[in-house]
């Protein structure tokens, strides 16, 4: 038996997803007294964004100036480089120059507590530099960020009553003009299911055309199993990255591209899904107690040049940086950007048949001593030693895992998108910033900047005397019933997974993806089927996300046929392109597939 809601939730602000960017927006929106429900498919401590260590990027400023050493123009030559010309070079400069100002300054406003330096007489601050910056500029809290910041939100944001929180709710779609108006219903490519499709971007409002807008979304309440419909003047889509549409992932079980596929499903493109980028460390647990074990981050701060100076190794002995020895990058070596070393590994693994490779910090290769290691890297250096390895003495053996996702809904600099009143904030958006590769910890900058910023641009819609809940029709359910049979999404879910790493991973080919593309139109068609057949679940409604965004990236690749960033072809040569050359060259669009089942 399925529950439907009796009554429409109502709030002027509505944000899918509990992250940085979710809950930036929703303590802005809070400050000018607007009532805000945010919608979390799980905890609120359940967001990729509790999970970062390595910390924020920005330019350090003093007395208004960059500090000495470090410069904006650097901080968006570094962006620019590792985007591989695909970033906007205006974006990217207004995000270098904000950065400080609008994420940092905030999160200090907030509460979080950044690592101060040990030498008073420098700037404040401990700075951290990671692979591919020219400089150190990471604000971090030791090697546990992430969930510093998020503590902090957290507790302000439970604190302020004009923000209701619904934990464990997922949302299922959005709910649009066009949706309500015009949905054609037709049946798949093999006449056995039906599928319904936006017949246009457009409404008709008294004999004119005007451009669709978002009215809520139709929200499942896990615990309830019940859904019900939320109705709000704008919508914040901040539902993080796809990770896990990958068997080996960094992300918490929540990142399954709900976002993306939602905005999809609205007959919109999907930009830049090829480029999904690999941290290249992950913590190799062959035999995990439980699964936050499995997917254990490694930080990157650990490879930086000057802060970490850890050196990955093709042995539990050597003392040989194999990313500089073997060529990958003769001059940065393991200090590289996250693409080349995460290639570099994967590289190495495949021709020599290993389950991992090693990355030594230990003092005699960095030169810290063993307290240094323990009090700078504290988290890391417990969940190893539970694991029974005391990193102040040997090397830690990682493997590269998904991590995140560069591509996503294009927006403007206001997170806005093609659709009314709907906003796309943190990893769910393609800003243009990124690239074909993302700079390390930009992202967290990024999401803070982006949260703020468009919820002063959807202040413009906050009218407190607007009945926008009027017409929003309730959840049905149609001829759905209870399904008896849920090992069907059970061996999906594996499926893809499991296709994805295999075919579509670190390094791709046509002849890779073609088969890739060939089982996932099957896989996308039998979760269709069954979406429309049965009541809905977490599981399925997962499981229909990830298909969809796993389809949306394997025809991405196919239509790239070159190496890039965080694409790689082997059966293609890669492009070289220098900063200079970088500037406003667009971002490719996934193209016509996205939106094909409902």
């Amino acid at each position: 038996f399925r529950l439907i809601g009796q009554m429409v939730v109502k709030s002027q602000v509505l944000i899918i997803g509990s992250g940085v960017a979710g809950l930036m927006a929703a303590l802005r929106f809070a400050k000018e007294n607007k009532t805000v429900a945010v919608v979390s498919k799980g905890k609120l401590e359940e967001s990729n964004s509790w999970w970062a260590q390595g910390g924020l990027s920005a330019v350090p400023v003093e007395n208004g100036q960059p500090l000495k050493g470090d410069s904006f123009e650097e901080h968006v030559n570094d962006t620019l480089k590792a985007g591989a010309g695909l970033c906007d070079r205006n974006v990217v400069e207004q995000f270098v120059e904000k950065a400080f100002t609008h994420s940092i300054e905030p999160m200090i406003e907030a509460g979080v507590k950044f690592t101060k330096a040990t030498d008073s007489t420098r700037y404040p601050y401990s700075l951290h530099q990671e692979g591919g910056h020219s400089a150190p500029r990471i604000f971090h809290v030791a090697d546990h960020t992430g969930r510093s910041i998020m503590e902090a939100l957290i507790a302000r944001v439970k604190q302020t009553e004009q923000i209701t929180i619904y934990e464990d709710h997922m949302a299922i779609d959005l709910i649009t003009h066009h949706r309500m108006q015009g949905m054609s219903t037709e049946l798949s490519a093999k006449g056995e299911t039906l599928i319904q499709r936006s017949t246009s971007r457009f409404f008709d409002v008294g004999g004119g055309k005007r451009r669709d807008h978002c009215l809520g979304a139709y929200v499942l309440d896990v615990k309830k199993d019940k859904v019900e419909a939320f109705a709000a003047q704008a919508t914040f889509l901040a539902t993080g990255g796809a990770g896990r549409v990958y068997l080996y992932t960094s992300n918490p079980d929540t990142a399954t591209g709900d976002g993306i596929a939602m905005y999809s499903r609205l007959g919109y493109p999907i930009v830049n899904m090829e480029f999904m980028q690999f941290h290249p460390t992950c913590f190799y647990n062959p035999n995990p107690k439980f699964p936050d074990q499995r997917r254990f981050l490694i930080t990157e701060a650990l490879r930086g040049k000057t802060i970490g100076k850890g050196i990955l190794t093709l042995s539990k002995d050597s003392k040989e940086d194999f990313v500089k020895t073997e060529g990958y990058d003769p001059v940065m070596g393991s200090a590289s950007t996250r693409d080349v070393v995460a290639k570099a590994i994967d590289t190495e693994m495949k021709r020599r048949g290993m389950p991992h490779v090693w990355l030594n910090i230990t003092p005699e290769v960095t030169g810290k001593t063993a307290e240094q290691i323990m009090t700078g890297y504290p988290v890391i250096y417990a969940h190893c030693l539970e694991c029974g390895i005391d990193i102040t003495k040997q090397p830690i053996p990682v493997v590269p895992a998904s991590h995140y996702t560069c591509g996503g809904i294009p927006v403007d600099m206001d997170g806005c998108t093609q659709v009314g009143r709907l906003y796309a904030v943190g990893e769910c958006a393609n800003t243009g910033l990124h690239g074909a590769n993302r700079l390390a910890s930009n992202s967290l900058s990024e999401a803070a900047l982006y949260g703020v910023q468009a919820a002063d641009h959807a202040m413009q819609y906050l009218d407190d005397e607007e009945r926008f809940w009027v017409g929003v029709p309730e959840w049905q359910v149609g001829l759905a019933k209870q399904s008896r049979d849920e090992i069907q999404v059970a061996f999906h879910w594996s499926e893809v997974r499991h296709l994805m790493w295999h075919l579509v991973g670190i390094a791709r080919t046509a002849e890779r993806l073609q088969m890739a593309k060939t089982r996932i139109e099957l896989i996308l068609e039998e979760v269709t089927r069954y979406y429309w057949n049965f009541y809905v679940t977490k599981d399925l409604l997962e499981l229909r996300n990830i298909t969809m965004v796993a389809e949306i990236i394997i025809h991405a690749a196919l239509a790239r046929p070159e190496s890039r960033g965080g694409h790689c072809r082997l059966d293609a040569p890669p492009i070289d392109q220098s900063p200079a050359e970088q500037s406003n060259n667009g971002r490719s669009s996934s193209g016509p597939w996205t939106g094909i089942g409902n």
